[in-house]
């Protein structure tokens, strides 16, 4: 009686083990595959137009410029006064050209995206974001769902166990009391900023401040109000010239884990809570400070650009104003400034600014934190829950179209030489200078100033001769191609200067021995232009 009770024991052990051993590959399938089958929302073009205005770079990226301020500031002080490094988060990816009808655009892309006081209660490590609402920035978050613990951790110098942690249920006051902990339990009294980028720009609308945004949302009303500027009013500068800047002061980041199984969301959850579209979560939440500003002015471009350059250089890191001149002070006193803080003296609301001096007490100051004040979130990033990817936002900007122009080489200043390098020997010289220049009419009779995107191909031959008594000699000939574009904008470049075109050093008198070199130019045919014959001057 007792054998039968064990054989069925046997048998019944077995048959849960092979079930066990079926299931557990079912589960780890289920696991590996997660919400991979969950389509992610078509992305949308954010389109910016500017079609009346003439194409031009879409970024003047100064984080370079902002770099060596802050190196040359390290290399005169104490290096740990000025801890700064550089970031970005704007990207262009291509310019878009169509040569037949002149049409022009760049493709840009952001993927960290302003916390802005529409959602920033909603933005936290481990918060869900439905798919369908990114499209119009709405970033509405999904609910009905029982929330799973998620791993985080804090990009600052604390003690292991307490940098990384988890949290059970992830929400804005959750992560506000983890990022606490950190900072009350790390051993420093305040840090300088972790990293700095400054992102310059021209700009005409504003309209052209969602890329800095990273939104599709109307910014004519974060900087004006609605009789100033409204959803179907786009706002244009109203003075000759417009600068925009973004600067991110990061003090530190809160990172959250690609979430596994059992983390950030139950894999059996209802699909209609989910929908038809892949969610995204928030990744991360970088603290710190961030400015938008606009500039308008009477000064060139390049001209504004060079004084807002060197007074973000110097912004909390030294005082006063000697690595700027007076002309540069006096630009900034002239221009009307207004600017979006997150994070600084302001509550996110647009600030006018006077002058230099109150620009400067504006922004400056806030270089460090601390635990009693670490800063507040003001960029966030995202991730697809169908496979992890980055969640980028993607612009189009159009600009007017690409006016084609007649070019062609032209040779001025012309002058021939001739000098007597040693005893009984000649040298003949022809020196001139070499220009590109462009013009509307196949005539070259009225010059124009060609887009600075158009690129210009020539070709620069050199041809070596000589001849020595008794010697049998072969002629040299090496072609060089080069490339230009119009980046100061004129109606004409100087290829070069006092060049010597053509040489020829004689000795021995007719029969005699000679070297000759000589320059030749071509205008390669391309995209943007129609070759002319070269001309002299």
């Amino acid at each position: 009686m007792s054998r039968i009770p064990f054989l069925w024991l046997l048998l019944s052990t077995a048959i849960l083990y092979s079930c066990k051993k079926e299931a557990e590959p079912m589960s780890a399938a289920k696991e590996s595959a997660g919400f991979s089958h969950l389509k992610k929302y078509p992305e949308q073009l954010i389109q910016i137009d500017l079609r009346d205005q003439q194409p031009r770079s879409p970024y003047t990226d100064s984080s370079l410029h902002i770099q060596a301020s802050l190196d040359e500031q390290k290399r005169a002080e104490d290096p740990a006064q000025f801890p700064g490094t550089v970031i970005s988060g704007i990207n262009p990816i291509r310019e878009v050209i169509n040569w037949n009808t002149g049409a022009y655009s760049w493709l840009v892309e952001a993927n960290e995206h302003v916390v802005y006081t529409d959602y920033e209660d909603q933005i936290f490590p481990g918060a869900l974001i439905k798919g369908n609402s990114v499209e119009n920035f709405d970033f509405n978050p999904v609910i009905g769902y029982t929330p799973k613990p998620i791993s985080v951790s804090v990009s600052l110098p604390a003690p292991a166990g307490k940098v990384a942690a988890t949290i059970d249920i992830p929400s804005l006051s959750a992560t506000t009391r983890q990022v606490n902990n950190v900072l009350l339990n790390s051993q420093f009294a305040q840090l300088g900023f972790a990293k700095y980028n400054l992102n310059i720009k021209e700009f005409t609308y504003y309209d052209e401040l969602k890329e800095l945004f990273a939104t599709g949302k109307n910014t004519n009303l974060i900087f004006f109000n609605s009789s100033s500027g409204t959803t179907t009013n786009i706002k244009k500068i109203s003075r000759s010239t417009g600068l925009m800047a973004k600067f991110i002061q990061k003090n530190f980041t809160i990172d959250m884990d690609i979430p596994k199984a059992g983390q950030l969301i139950d894999l059996n959850v209802d699909p209609n809570i989910i929908g038809a579209y892949s969610p995204l979560y928030v990744s991360s939440v970088t603290y710190g400070r961030l400015g938008i500003i606009t500039v308008e002015s009477d000064a060139g471009f390049d001209e504004l650009k060079k004084a807002f350059e060197k007074a973000f250089g110097i912004l909390g890191i030294v005082n006063g104003s000697n690595t700027l001149t007076q002309e540069e002070i006096n630009t900034i006193n002239s221009a009307d400034i207004k600017i979006y803080l997150v994070g600084g003296l302001g509550a996110q609301a647009v600030q006018t600014i006077n002058g230099y001096q109150n620009f400067l007490q504006y922004l400056g100051g806030g270089q460090t934190f601390s635990a009693q004040a670490p800063g507040v979130p003001i960029t966030f990033n995202m991730r697809y829950l169908s496979d992890h990817s980055a969640y980028k936002a993607q612009f189009q900007i159009n600009y007017g179209n690409i006016e084609k122009v007649y070019a062609r080489i032209e040779f001025s200043n012309q002058r021939n030489e001739l000098s007597f390098p040693s005893a009984g020997s000649t040298r003949e010289t022809t020196i001139e200078d070499i220009y590109l220049a462009f013009y509307q009419d196949v005539n070259c009779t009225k010059s124009v100033k060609a887009s600075n995107v158009i690129q210009f191909d020539y070709s620069v031959t050199l041809s070596k001769n000589s001849r020595e008594p008794g010697v049998t000699t072969t002629p040299v000939t090496t072609t060089t191609e080069k490339k230009v574009k119009n980046t100061a904008k004129g109606t004409r470049i100087l290829l070069e200067k006092d060049k010597i075109t053509y040489s020829k050093t004689s000795k021995g008198g007719r029969g005699g021995s000679f070297y000759s070199s000589s320059y030749h130019y071509v205008l390669r045919s391309g995209n943007g232009y129609t070759t002319s014959a070269p001309v002299w001057n």
